[in-house]
């Protein structure tokens, strides 16, 4: 006896054949689902996007699923092994599930093979989610979803003559969970909202939120204004916590007694700005319901400014705008066509901009020939002074004392700026209402037709034509003789065909104080001078009193020296812009003539120019004089020619006992006197000019062609300042703070920039277990807080 008191033997009429065993067997083993639509339930219960499966389409085609690959079962669990380097295993690494792989098989059983080609085409145009991904849904109560994209080519293989095609679809959902979908909410979201904590109201701030699935899932959370903060979102279920660091300002109402509207110009846009009776407490980017003004003032606007805590400004479209397509002026008239149809009537006051300074500005229409034309009174002004100028890389800009109004593309008439700026050109660029280019090439080349030494380093040049050069200007002068030739900057300009530069002597020395005492002037040099008693040097920019050719008396040190000048006494005085000193005198060390050239060489260098006048004082009747140096060998060596009797070498030794040396002098003249260059030397300067004070005239024609141009005509809507409005308010929304604990994302009114500040480093991110989940929200600002927390989710599972 079996338990209950049931039999195990088999009764007679129990007895089954071997017939009936086999139809049972076969019967089992028959396909779940076959093409037998007179068995098949169709309740279009999967659905791709938009594309229901498991249905009847409107064409009568069947498209039946018959399974589902990967989306009953768990997906794959991706735990990455890391052998132990010593021992035993692996060490214990957390893994992770990794994406679901889902196909899709089924057959399109068209009601007609004709049917077939348009199915398959409806089939391609469902399944293109490569570039965009879809929901894939299926089931019912609860309906579950995955996001997908098409990962492989869609099979789709017609297989009998009445056109069924069987098809394979592979999709692959980067997140694996299944979410539960709500069919009422767009996004398939449950929302479920929480009350903060209010002591006043006995609200705990709770609440309950079931996870109906079998794995832990995000959430989208929202906490509106006000929120005095900091508060606190805790999930009690899973101990997670999320920690709101700032306060969120609640919904605002002010009631507006003031309105304007202006339009501005140069940002092409219409500006309203609101007074309310009270401090608004708005801010920029605060998005503001305006209602009982009308007009263009009313309906959802965003704050662009507050310039005081009772006004506010936001943008509006109440001006017309036409875009400018042509422009041309001709006896004081100027008229503009339009794009498009500019709705202008005569005597109306319209605003250009954005075309030039000749057209831009309110105007009162003259005029109007045709739609997209119209003319108003307009006349250019005078010739404008120049001020300044400068040439850079090709092209010159030029600033006038006034507003010019000139406009690209006109022609100048420059005259008076010199002659790298004047001329005729056509003006490229209007940088500012004062200032205007053009392209024009600086002649790098001058000839040079007269050139001497007037004093002992300053070297005056003549051009044959106006050099145009400027002070403190690099010039490289060439093909005039050894002395000029070279590198140099210019000094002064003496007039606009003479210029001067400095020829510096290698004897040079800085001053750098200057001092007198009992008629003795003594100048101290930055640097060791090498000069001697008996000397003489020429002192230049130190002081009207100390300047001139002196003859060395005393050298106190190795950077000091002496001489006779009259004058009070002075104690030591730096010199703010330093002198210069040179030597005018230098003593023999030897000196001979040998066929018909005199060679003196100095103790130390001498600093001669060749063409310079010298004069050799203490040597002998037959060799002291003035002569003209036509040579330097060496720094210490100068040659000049003189017809007579050689004379052997004539040294003159320092005296052993004393050191002193003989009385033996070449005396400096420090000047070369003028050379006329023929052919001409050559003055080269660069192709740019610094930017210096100009004189001059800048002028442009009354007439200006018709030419294509931009801009735009503005018939402006404005509204004067009106004040005592009644009725009118003005309604700034609450904050919202979003929290998407999925992407790890934070929001603050819609923008995510700056906005993660607000909650804690250390959030959570609080997702939803399965099962209840107790949800708490405080507001530690406020006891009695207003708020409440929006919940958004859906119910997941991993199978």
């Amino acid at each position: 006896m079996t338990e209950y008191g049931q039999s195990n033997e088999v009764q007679p009429s129990e007895v089954i054949t071997q017939a009936e065993e086999n139809i049972a067997v076969d019967r089992g083993l028959q396909p779940k689902f076959t093409p037998d639509l007179g068995r098949l339930r169709l309740d279009g219960n999967i659905i791709l996007g938009n594309f229901i499966l498991n249905q009847m389409d409107n064409f009568g085609n069947a498209w039946v699923v018959r399974e589902i690959e990967g989306w009953w079962a768990t997906p794959d669990a991706d735990v990455p092994e890391i052998s132990r380097s010593e021992g035993d295993g692996s060490y214990e690494v957390a893994g992770r599930f990794a994406s679901r792989t889902i196909t899709i098989e089924g057959s399109i059983l068209p009601s007609s093979p004709s049917n077939i080609e348009a199915a398959r085409d409806r089939l391609v145009q469902a399944t293109n989610l490569v570039r965009q991904g879809a929901w894939f849904k299926t089931g019912s109560n609860p309906i579950r979803a995955s996001f997908v994209y098409l990962v492989s080519e869609v099979s789709a293989e017609t297989v009998n003559l009445q056109g069924r095609t069987d098809f394979e679809i592979t999709l692959r959902a980067a997140d694996p969970i299944k979410y539960a979908w709500n069919d009422a909410s767009p996004d398939g979201y449950e929302t479920f909202e929480i009350p903060a904590k209010n002591s006043a109201n006995a609200v705990d701030g709770t609440g309950v939120i079931e996870n109906i699935g079998n794995y832990p899932v995000p959430v989208f959370l929202e906490v509106s204004g006000p929120f005095t903060g900091p508060g606190t979102i805790f999930n009690k279920t899973t101990q997670e916590l999320i920690i709101i660091t700032q306060g969120l300002k609640g919904p605002i109402s002010r009631s507006v007694v003031n309105k304007q509207l202006a339009f501005d110009v140069d940002q092409l846009k219409d500006v309203a700005t609101l007074t309310t009776t009270e401090a608004h407490e708005f801010s920029e980017g605060d998005s503001v319901f305006i209602s009982g003004i009308g007009a263009p003032f009313d309906g959802d606007r965003l704050i662009t400014a507050t310039p005081t805590d009772t006004t506010f400004t936001f943008d509006v479209d109440a001006a017309e705008v036409t875009n400018v397509a042509f422009k041309s002026l001709s006896n004081g008239i100027a008229t503009i066509r339009t794009t498009d149809a500019h709705n202008l009537s005569v005597g109306e006051q319209i605003t250009i901009a954005g075309v030039d300074s000749v057209f831009d500005g309110t105007h009162t229409v003259l005029s109007v020939p045709n739609s997209t034309s119209f003319t108003f009174a307009q006349n250019r002004v005078p010739p404008r002074s120049i001020v300044f100028g400068s040439l850079i890389s090709n092209i010159v800009t030029l600033t006038t004392s006034d507003v010019h109004t000139f406009v690209v593309g006109e022609t100048v008439v420059v005259s008076g700026a010199g002659p790298n700026f004047d001329g005729t050109f056509e003006i490229t660029a209007v940088p500012s209402p004062t200032t205007f280019s053009y392209a024009n090439t600086r002649t790098n080349a001058r000839n040079i037709t007269f050139i001497q030494m007037a004093t002992p380093e300053v070297v005056s040049v003549t051009t044959a034509t106006p050099h145009g050069l400027t002070v403190g200007e690099p010039v490289n002068i060439s093909d005039t003789t050894l002395t000029f030739n070279g590198g140099f900057t210019v000094a002064g300009i003496d007039t606009n065909t003479n210029f001067n530069y400095v020829r510096p002597r290698i004897t040079r020395r800085e001053v750098i104080t200057k001092a007198r005492a009992g008629n003795v002037a003594t100048l101290t040099t930055a640097e060791p001078h090498g000069y001697v008693v008996g000397e003489q040097v020429f002192v230049n920019s130190v002081d009207s009193l100390y300047n001139g050719t002196h003859t060395i008396t005393e050298l106190p040190s190795a950077t000091t020296f002496s001489y006779a000048n009259t004058g009070s006494n002075q104690v030591s005085t730096s010199l703010p812009q330093r002198g210069t000193v040179v030597a005018a005198s230098r003593k023999l060390l030897s000196i001979q003539l040998a066929g018909n050239i005199v060679t003196a060489t100095t103790r130390e260098n001498h600093g001669v120019f060749i063409g310079e006048t010298i004069t050799i004082t203490g040597v002998n009747a037959e060799l002291d004089g003035t002569y003209t140096v036509s040579a330097i060998p060496f720094l210490n060596v100068l040659e000049f020619e003189k017809t007579g009797t050689n004379i052997p070498l004539i040294e003159y030794p320092a005296d052993e006992e004393t050191g002193e040396t003989p009385e033996v002098y070449v005396e400096l003249s420090g000047s070369v006197p003028q050379i006329e260059l023929d052919p001409p030397g050559q003055l080269e300067v660069g192709g740019s000019l610094p930017l210096s004070a100009l004189s001059g005239t800048a002028s442009v024609s009354g007439e200006i062609e018709e030419v294509q141009s931009g801009g735009s005509v503005i018939k402006t809507n404005n509204v004067q300042f009106t004040p005592g409005l009644t009725g009118a308010t003005a309604v700034v929304q609450a904050d919202i703070l979003e929290v998407d604990t999925k992407r790890r994302e934070v929001a603050f009114n819609g923008e995510i920039t700056g906005a993660r500040g607000r909650v804690d480093v250390l959030a959570d991110f609080i997702k939803l277990a399965p099962g209840n989940n107790e949800l708490e929200i405080i507001d530690n600002g406020n006891p009695d807080s207003e708020t409440s927390l929006r919940v958004f989710y859906r119910s997941g599972w991993l199978s």
